[in-house]
């Protein structure tokens, strides 16, 4: 078998990183697969692997791309804001990106070997929070929102 090029390597990876953000846009998380991706490149998932190691890391497709689409609908204002506008953001069955996203960061982050780029969107999001209501504030906040998002997923 051939070596690609380092030009052509990038090439294909950016590729793969536009139809994952593509089908995660569309479709959402759970649509984004070594499968899907394997009949979508029509290679083998071994050849998807060579990119993507694990498929925490299908999350690198999305860096810079997702987090601006989803900050607008959050209150950064207050503490009580914030939980109150992520909740309705992740309940809103119109606007399926947010909570594509939540489960997105709850896979990543609940796997052994998360993904840096999951914890580091949650810790930049706990950060721009801090602005404006200070450090605990904010981590009282990302932990009630995680944890209003567990009791949601248990249907309670």
């Amino acid at each position: 078998m051939a070596k690609i090029s380092a030009e052509e390597k990038a090439k294909k990876k950016q590729s793969m990183d536009d139809k994952i953000f593509s089908i995660f846009i569309n479709e959402g998380w759970g649509a984004v697969t070594y499968d899907r991706l394997a009949k979508e490149f029509n290679v083998r998932k071994s050849s998807i692997q060579a990119y993507y190691p694990s498929n925490i890391m299908f999350a690198t497709a999305l860096q810079g791309k997702v987090f601006p689409l989803v900050i607008p609908l959050l209150d950064f204002s207050t503490k009580q804001g914030f939980i109150d506008s992520w909740l309705i953001a992740y309940k809103d069955e119109e606007q399926h990106l947010f909570k594509e996203v939540v489960e997105m960061l709850f896979d990543n982050i609940m796997k052994d070997g998360t993904s840096p780029h999951s914890r580091g969107s949650v810790l930049r999001l706990q950060q721009i929070l801090a602005q404006n209501i200070g450090e605990d504030d904010a981590k009282m906040a990302i932990k009630i929102v995680f944890g209003e998002i567990i009791y949601l997923k248990m249907q309670i």
